[in-house]
């Protein structure tokens, strides 16, 4: 993780990302990938997962999947019925039981169609979600007191995370400001992540190396207890790009406003904001936001 992947950059040109890795001798190599591509495979787990979390998901699109058809046929029939109504074929209701019959049916399939929709949806989302977090998961770190790398996952349950990616004087001001709450982070059991963020004309880069090295400089040793630093620049920039362009259509620059995502002891997201920490909310807020005073059961990443 030193020196091999230590950079990875980003360019977005159009709606087509280039990712670009240097090796230790500078050279690159590039790959290129359609900004709107995604892969729609969730592996096994995952979709069980998914399943756990909504068991009556399935069934519900279908019930409401086989309730939409059997709607639309009977708005079928009923057209049907009104077109020989307004026709003036003998034996037929009256023209107002026609139209009442037709509204009734289309109702039941705009509802019908609707709940389907509403829960595919959330099967996708709940899907995507899971995904991230078992992405997040894998990523890895380096503690700074020089234990051995681990992934984020192991920290799962056990500390609450806080990545905080931007530009160089972001994270001067990072290490200054989080140096002089370390006894507090320690005993709300927090992992800071700092990661540095390059602008390269119209690129965004993660340097794992320049940053550990701009932490090491702007901070003293009281912060290595909770501060790991990202091992292998691809994944975390791979990670962290929906996030930039995100804060980037809103308006926000993550190279000099930054960039943090709170992470709660179960893995979730708690939530995201731009700028520097709020310490003092931030701590004393802490065991009530992730829900950890109320006793929600522990989930997984």
């Amino acid at each position: 993780g030193d020196g091999a992947a230590g950079v990875s950059c980003v360019a977005l040109q159009g709606r087509r990302q280039v990712h670009e890795k240097k090796n230790a001798d500078g050279e690159s190599s590039s790959s290129e990938v359609a900004g709107d591509e995604r892969n729609d495979d969730y592996t096994a787990k995952q979709r069980m997962r998914e399943e756990i979390d909504s068991p009556f998901r399935k069934v519900r699109v279908v019930l409401f999947g086989f309730s939409t058809a059997s709607a639309l046929v009977a708005l079928y029939f009923s057209l049907l019925t009104l077109g020989k109504v307004l026709a003036g074929f003998p034996e037929t209701p009256s023209t107002g039981t026609a139209l009442t019959d037709v509204g009734i049916n289309v109702a039941a399939v705009a509802g019908f169609a609707f709940l389907t929709y509403r829960d595919v949806r959330a099967g996708e989302a709940n899907l995507q979600r899971i995904a991230r977090g078992g992405q997040l998961a894998s990523l890895r770190v380096a503690p700074a007191d020089g234990s051995s790398q681990v992934a984020l996952g192991s920290y799962r349950n056990k500390s609450r995370l806080l990545i905080a990616a931007g530009g160089a004087e972001f994270l001067q001001e990072l290490a200054t400001s989080a140096s002089t709450v370390a006894e507090p982070l320690k005993k709300v059991n927090v992992i800071l992540v700092p990661l540095l963020l390059l602008r390269e004309d119209d690129s965004i880069a993660v340097d794992v190396d320049a940053g550990r090295a701009l932490w090491r400089e702007a901070s003293p040793e009281t912060t290595d207890a909770f501060v790991n630093f990202p091992v292998l620049a691809a994944p975390w920039l791979e990670y962290l790009l929906p996030e930039i362009q995100t804060a980037t259509s809103q308006g926000f620059d993550p190279v000099t406003k930054g960039l943090g995502i709170y992470v709660k002891k179960n893995g979730r997201i708690l939530r995201r904001a731009t700028g520097q920490p709020n310490w003092d909310q931030f701590i004393g807020t802490m065991e009530v936001m992730d829900g950890s005073q109320f006793g929600k059961p522990p989930s997984t990443f």
